[in-house]
């Protein structure tokens, strides 16, 4: 069968044969809109039920809200006919982009660590000094390993996809983040925003939030290493010394610096990935052209 028969039959909504039309992965805004907004109702009626059960256990409400999310959008997506792979961008990668994708992970704790010293710690609501042993183990996996898939899939996938379809990826990319930056709280926003860029780049490029997803497990695992070492952390209390400003500006411009290029290589990777793809299917398309012969 030609190409442009499969395409003209898909668009018909009917094979040949008369069954229905596969699933679709391409998901519009207005799609993508409504279901974060079904996944923000399932998780909101899953933190109701979960503290009618667990009580006011924060660690493990967090970890229901993350369920929950990922979990309304998934059943909105399924129930409109969507290949839910597709439209989270769950795709395979290439070996080489999880190196890349550690590296940059590590390139972003350097961030993470400047913008640290330049506006001081997260201020959170809670001291993890309080938790028991088994909230900690829920609030680890829910931080570390359910947070990064959920947020990574939502965000980058679903949303920054959406939006590619409609402007300009770097625009998407920059779309994308705001909502993400504002889901981890008003202080640390600007920060989440800028962190968004890399990331949502690595994702568009690579058409997968695989990679993101270790980036943010990083992210994630360093800082709730940090928050369980150090209990509370008072911000009034930390008095920053007369060099640090400008060595947590120097170290940010070299954390720029190295995402920068991890993001080139990236680009490079995803570029080869799709020259090979190319060949292969020229090979494929030569190779039953001539068996027509």
């Amino acid at each position: 069968m030609e190409l442009d028969s499969l395409c003209s039959g898909g668009q018909n909504g009917k094979t040949r044969g008369g069954s229905a039309s596969p699933k679709r992965s391409t998901v519009g805004v207005r799609a993508a809109v409504v279901a974060l907004f079904v996944g923000l109702g399932v998780a909101a009626v899953s933190a109701g039920a979960g503290s009618l059960v667990f009580g006011d256990s924060l660690a493990v409400l967090l970890l229901i809200v993350e369920v929950g999310l990922l979990a309304g959008v998934v059943l909105f997506l399924v129930a409109s006919g969507y290949r839910v792979s597709g439209a989270l961008r769950l795709r395979r990668v290439p070996s080489g982009t999880y190196v890349l994708a550690l590296k940059l992970g590590l390139a972003l704790l350097l961030a993470n660590a400047a913008a640290t010293a330049l506006l001081g710690p997260p201020v959170y609501d809670f001291e993890l000094g309080t938790l028991d042993l088994w909230e900690r183990i829920v609030f680890a996996v829910g931080v570390v390993l359910v947070a990064p898939i959920a947020e990574e899939s939502l965000f980058r996938g679903l949303l920054q996809g959406s939006l590619e379809s409609r402007m300009r990826p770097w625009l998407a990319i920059v779309v994308a983040a705001v909502p993400f930056a504002l889901l981890h709280g008003p202080q640390p926003a600007v920060f989440f925003l800028f962190w968004s860029l890399p990331v949502g780049w690595v994702a568009w490029r690579t058409q997968s939030v695989r990679p993101g997803v270790v980036v943010h497990a990083i992210n994630n695992l360093v800082g709730a290493v940090g928050l369980f070492a150090a209990g509370h952390i008072d911000s009034d209390s930390l008095e920053a010394s007369p060099g640090a400003p400008w060595f947590a500006v120097l170290l940010l411009l070299v954390a720029a610096m190295w995402s920068v290029r991890l993001c080139q290589r990236v680009d490079e990777l995803a570029a080869s990935e799709t020259r090979i793809g190319m060949d292969s299917y020229g090979r494929a398309s030569g190779g039953e052209h001539h068996g027509r012969h």
